[in-house]
């Protein structure tokens, strides 16, 4: 019995480790996220000040109107660019999550199962005690 419980014990720090990484994988996660979505905040930012000051100089040049189209637009495919990488952020950012559920999960069903094995273990060796004290009892009462 004592070579299965280390090997459980073993197992019990591998999904301990596991868990602990997932954990800080999902931290890196969110803190790439949120920069991320900084980026496209400032980007949206961006845009709407440059559109509210194409629309405030109704008087100019057509080169200038065009280099403002222009600006605007670049930023509009950037500002597509960048919601795209936040939905890909939070999609690993979920699964990363699911993942580290289930890697809890499994971590907490192993150490039940390796205290209800030491309960029996404990349970055994206080049957065996109160066997040896019966028996011990019984000998004493037929006078050996």
């Amino acid at each position: 019995m004592q070579a299965s419980e280390s090997r459980l014990l073993t197992v019990i720090k591998v999904k301990s480790f596991q868990v602990k990484t997932a954990q800080r994988e999902l931290a890196a996660i969110k803190v790439n996220r949120e920069a991320e979505q900084g980026t496209l905040s400032h980007l949206t930012d961006t845009q709407s000040s440059a559109m509210s000051d194409a629309f405030r100089e109704m008087k100019t040049r057509a080169a200038d109107l065009q280099t403002s189209r222009a600006f605007i637009d670049s930023l509009s495919r950037k500002i597509k660019n960048q919601e795209e990488k936040v939905v890909q952020i939070e999609v690993r950012e979920n699964n990363k999550r699911e993942e580290l559920v289930e890697k809890s999960k499994s971590e907490q069903m192993l150490e039940k199962l390796d205290q209800k094995r030491k309960d029996e273990a404990s349970k055994d060796v206080e049957r065996k005690a109160q066997r040896m004290v019966d028996v011990l009892a019984q000998r004493m009462r037929m006078g050996f």
